[in-house]
């Protein structure tokens, strides 16, 4: 049974630029939520779909801003009018160290780097990439940008411990002059991750000895 204050939401996003903060096209919002199964009513500008993009559906409860459920792996929206409706299946958090004080699920956000070595970034400008990385769920693996190159790495995951760990980097060969001393250090920090903690809609990604190597926010578009 949820709580009677629990939060329910769904929100339809446009997916379709990997390396951009998901673009919230619609959402619906039920407080109190109730009791699951929730009916999906999502209402969006039919406008913005267009032939060759991608959309997806993700859902969550949350408590008091702590995350309680949330969609277990990507949900399509089909192109076709006559047919956009989806099944969504959400997944139980369980009240782990690492992730207790979660907002956001650690997958399938997209996380943007915002302080590294206890620096913090500067904002990026509009429409530019930035250091990032989003966690899949359907397999361990991980994407993202160092600023520059896009990357691809295997990762190991176990919450129950806070253990995570990167995999190998594979990444294309970019020239970046402006970039690429970040883009060298933020890569190095990735590889020597082995833990995380989730606060918020925050996630500290921490060396071996425990000490904080990356800080994210997670990020998304409003609607435009």
């Amino acid at each position: 049974m949820l709580p009677p204050e629990a939060v329910f939401e769904a929100t339809l996003l446009d997916v379709t630029q990997p390396d951009r903060p998901p673009v919230v096209l619609g959402r619906q919002r039920r407080q109190p939520a109730g009791q699951p199964p929730y009916a999906l009513w999502i209402p969006y500008p039919s406008a913005r779909f267009v032939p060759q993009g991608r959309y997806e559906v993700r859902t969550t409860v949350t408590l008091e801003g702590r995350l309680l459920l949330a969609s277990d792996r990507r949900y399509p929206v089909p192109q076709d009018a006559a047919y956009r409706h989806v099944d969504v299946q959400m997944q139980r958090l369980l009240p782990l160290a690492a992730t207790v004080e979660a907002s956001v699920p650690l997958l399938l956000t997209h996380w943007r780097l915002v302080e590294m070595a206890g620096e913090a970034l500067s904002r990026p400008a509009d429409g530019v990439s930035v250091p990032h990385l989003v966690f899949q769920a359907d397999e361990p693996r991980v994407a993202g940008s160092g600023g520059c190159n896009r990357f691809l790495a295997d990762y190991e995951l176990q919450p129950q411990s806070g253990h995570l760990r990167m995999g190998q980097l594979v990444s294309n060969i970019s020239l970046c002059l402006q970039s690429s001393g970040l883009e060298t250090q933020y890569f190095e920090a990735l590889l020597a991750v082995r833990g995380f903690r989730q606060v918020g809609s925050q996630l500290l990604l921490r060396g071996a000895e425990g000490e904080q190597l990356l800080r994210f926010e997670a990020v998304e578009t409003p609607p435009g």
